[in-house]
């Protein structure tokens, strides 16, 4: 494949998609788990989680990783670790297997989280970058899409394990792709910074408020939109009586919406329209369609527009987050200030599962509504703050 080519982007950007599988992939499997495993909802709740402590301990020296192998190396060392994690889950025949596959599987994918986007810039420039960059960023809502239309397809059955043997095979699939990628300049995307100084740079992204105040923010939008999607299969299985593959698949029908929301916050906020009213728009919109979604009356082609309105939202939620970072964060501290961000995300993807699967179970719709007027409304106020504050120290 030659450098910067829609081959070898989109060859880079598989590795996303079966990284971006990993953490709900579990959820249409739930039933499936509670009878071969007995594990309860919260049991089950923290098995999905577990995944996000590998993300919280390995960012940072990922990036290290990666300036010493380089990002092809490490993209095609991740694959193949997935891969045997995969095949772990297959043999597990206890809970404690179940959670080592579930961590080796965590330290796998946020090593490609790192080394993806370092490949990317690394063989590519100008518009073909920024492109590039901006397909990798739909990554999480099409794995989403797919882990869920895929493991529903086989959840409550006797060949609920296919789900494993697919998503094995789709990393492997990757890493034989990652073979023909190019060999890039290490230079390219070597920064040759140490582990120390990476953690002495995300010390001064903690001592700066406007940065926590949009970590917080992050922290509470990958709170209420992870805890939201992964509650949806098991709650609408239950109050509207569905299987968990229709549920699962009725989900995975609107998630790639998230997609236009994304791109909708980038046309709003490039023709001037100021992060702070945009992003209050859209916590109202959240709330309303969010809590709609939970509503068990709700009719079913009304439950699908308002999945449909809650991905967008979402989609353009995270967007408009990314792009208030350069405006809170100084030209030098803004690695920094993404791996805030990252660490924020693995902190809420490990704390939300649990809480949100436990509601699930339940037919009260009270709880989610609950949850999503916190998150949407405290996010709002962060933001504003944190971009009030920006605004005071660049006078000052």
């Amino acid at each position: 494949m030659k450098p910067g080519s829609w081959p070898a982007i989109l060859g880079v950007y598989l590795f996303a998609i079966a990284a971006g599988a990993t953490v709900p992939k579990l959820i249409p499997l739930s039933g499936d788990f509670a009878r071969v495993f007995g594990m309860g909802p919260a049991g089950f709740g923290w098995l999905v989680s577990v995944i996000a402590i590998p993300a919280a301990l390995l960012a940072i020296p990922s990036g290290v990783v990666v300036d010493r192998f380089g990002p092809r190396k490490v993209l095609i060392g991740g694959a193949c670790v997935a891969a045997f994690a995969n095949l772990l889950y297959i043999l597990a025949t206890s809970v404690p297997m179940l959670q080592i596959a579930r961590l080796i599987e965590g330290g796998a994918i946020v090593h490609i989280y790192t080394a993806g986007p370092a490949m990317l810039m690394g063989m590519t420039e100008g518009k073909r970058r920024t492109a590039a960059l901006s397909v990798w960023t739909t990554y999480m809502p099409v794995g989403t899409s797919i882990s869920f239309a895929f493991a529903g397809a086989f959840a409550g059955g006797p060949a609920w394990h296919t789900l494993f043997y697919g998503h094995g095979a789709l990393f492997l699939a990757a890493a034989a792709i990652g073979l023909m990628l190019p060999k890039i300049d290490p230079n390219a995307v070597r920064m040759r910074r140490t582990l120390g100084g990476q953690l002495l740079e995300l010390r001064f992204a903690y001592s700066r408020p406007t940065l926590l105040l949009l970590a917080f923010a992050f922290f509470l939008m990958i709170s209420v939109g992870l805890g939201a999607n992964l509650a949806f299969p098991q709650y609408f299985s239950r109050v509207l009586g569905l299987s968990m593959g229709q549920a699962s698949s009725m989900v995975a029908a609107t998630t790639l919406i998230m997609v236009p929301g994304s791109l909708l916050a980038g046309f709003a906020l490039s023709r001037g329209m100021k992060p702070t009213a945009f992003f209050a728009v859209i916590a109202v919109v959240g709330f309303v369609v969010g809590t709609l979604c939970f509503v068990p009356v709700l009719a079913l082609p009304s439950r699908y527009a308002a999945l449909a309105c809650w991905f967008m939202a979402s989609g353009a939620a995270v967007a408009t987050l990314m792009a208030t970072l350069p405006l809170v964060a100084e030209l030098e501290r803004r690695g920094a200030a993404a791996a805030l961000l990252n660490q924020a995300a693995a902190l809420a993807t490990f704390v939300n599962p649990p809480i949100w699967l436990g509601f699930a179970t339940q037919n009260d719709w009270t709880p989610f509504a609950m949850l999503l007027g916190i998150g949407w409304s405290l996010g709002a106020i962060a933001v504003w703050l944190a971009t009030r504050l920006s605004m005071r120290s660049a006078v000052v």
